[in-house]
């Protein structure tokens, strides 16, 4: 008999769940970032329209068990809004049973009701979920890659530039 789980939007009280979640998506990926406290994303989650939204998967009990967390952003090759998944994360124990494919069926849903144009995500090579990806039907454009400024590297181009 499948797991029993259940999904919901996330709220601005599930941000312990999402950063302890997140911090596990981090380690298993190997990722030497410093934990952050859920009152760094708690004011991201509050509010009629708030910045992060996405889902949260709990299982019988109520725990948490996986998150998708997501943004919208406006997608200039479409000329429309989007939707960016940040993140899509499951508990190794409740893998291949179809509950990372639910999460993101729930944030596709979410993106055609609103009307946006796609939901654009980035995995790292390692990611075993690309098979998910490829399933449900995400392309992966040829000629895209996905770079990220960070630490000393922000830090010295911000140095270089104008103030505005």
């Amino acid at each position: 008999m499948p797991d029993p789980h259940r999904l919901r939007a996330l709220t601005e009280g599930d941000a312990p769940a999402v950063a302890a979640l997140a911090e596990t998506l981090n380690r298993h990926f190997g990722i030497k970032a410093p934990p952050f406290p859920a009152e760094a994303i708690r004011p991201l989650l509050t509010g009629a329209r708030p910045f992060l939204y996405g889902v949260l998967a709990e299982d019988a009990s109520g725990a948490a068990i996986g998150y998708a967390l997501c943004q919208d952003f406006f997608d200039t090759d479409a000329g429309r809004m989007g939707v960016w998944l940040h993140d899509l994360y499951v508990e190794p124990g409740r893998r291949n049973a179809g509950l990372g494919r639910a999460l993101l069926a729930a944030v596709a849903r979410r993106a055609v009701e609103e009307g946006r144009g796609s939901v654009g995500l980035a995995a790292y090579r390692s990611n075993p979920a690309h098979r998910l990806y490829e399933r449900v039907g995400a392309a992966l454009p040829e000629e895209a890659l996905v770079y990220e400024l960070r630490g000393a590297a922000l830090s010295e181009l911000a140095e270089a530039a104008q103030a505005l």
